[in-house]
């Protein structure tokens, strides 16, 4: 019976029917359930977050679905990646101020910045960067958020898109700051002066009441699945090369 109902509820996400969300909850669905197999869509908030479906994601978020819950196959995305991935700035903005970490990793280390990177999605790339995501991550393969944008830009065959998105990152870099994770604060800050989360090491804040602030409206349970795995010295060597770099491009 829940099986059917979570079954229901992944139905209903994928057709935009609020409604029949609602009833698949009453049944017993699980709101987090994600099909454990390579070929699953994830949560009901990954697929609406891919979607871009505003009202459905922010239902789901009201019932209580995790923003940062990942699929637990094959690629490993969080709801952030597929909003980000598909240019979808107004489910960005829902999951950031619901506590979705900003710089959360998928299977192959990339994140949501790389992801709308990827896809040419310029307004998201603007908008990520405004809310504090930081661009001297590398993924798997060692690639930061500069070389995303010498890529080609899928589904994009002029460079101007490429040339517009390299200018955000690089001006970024230039600037040598990153922001508060606190989307109500964002307050820009030195590596030196804002604080890390100690248990995550993902989230950074001005100040001890931002960080509190940022724990109650979600990243209370983003924290406890998001967790870097750079150690600070690379974070380091990353920094300086992509620094070295930015002018020659």
């Amino acid at each position: 019976m829940a099986q059917n109902a979570n079954e229901a509820l992944l139905y209903a996400v994928e057709n935009g029917c609020l409604d029949g969300v609602k009833a698949a909850l009453k049944a017993g669905a699980d709101i987090d359930y994600a099909e454990d197999d390579i070929d699953s869509t994830g949560s009901g908030l990954l697929l609406a977050s891919i979607n871009g479906d505003v009202e459905m994601v922010r239902l789901l978020i009201h019932m209580g679905a995790s923003v940062s819950k990942k699929t637990g196959a094959g690629i490993s995305c969080a709801p952030l990646h597929g909003a980000a991935g598909n240019g979808h700035t107004e489910v960005v903005e829902l999951l950031v101020h619901h506590g979705a970490t900003l710089d959360t990793r998928d299977a192959y280390q990339r994140t949501p910045l790389m992801a709308a990177i990827l896809f040419g999605h310029v307004n998201t790339v603007r908008q990520l960067i405004e809310f504090g995501a930081r661009v001297d991550l590398a993924d798997r393969r060692g690639r930061t958020a500069q070389e995303y944008c010498m890529a080609d830009v899928v589904g994009e065959d002029c460079g101007c898109v490429r040339r517009e998105l390299m200018k955000l990152v690089q001006q970024a870099i230039k600037t040598k700051m990153l922001r508060c994770c606190n989307p109500t604060c964002g307050k820009a800050g030195r590596r030196s002066t804002l604080k890390l989360c100690a248990q995550c090491k993902l989230t950074r804040y001005c100040s001890r009441d931002c960080q509190k602030q940022h724990w109650t409206v979600g990243h209370k349970k983003s924290c406890r699945q998001d967790t870097c795995t750079v150690t600070d010295a690379e974070v380091r060597k990353i920094l300086k090369t992509i620094q070295s770099t930015a002018g020659e491009v």
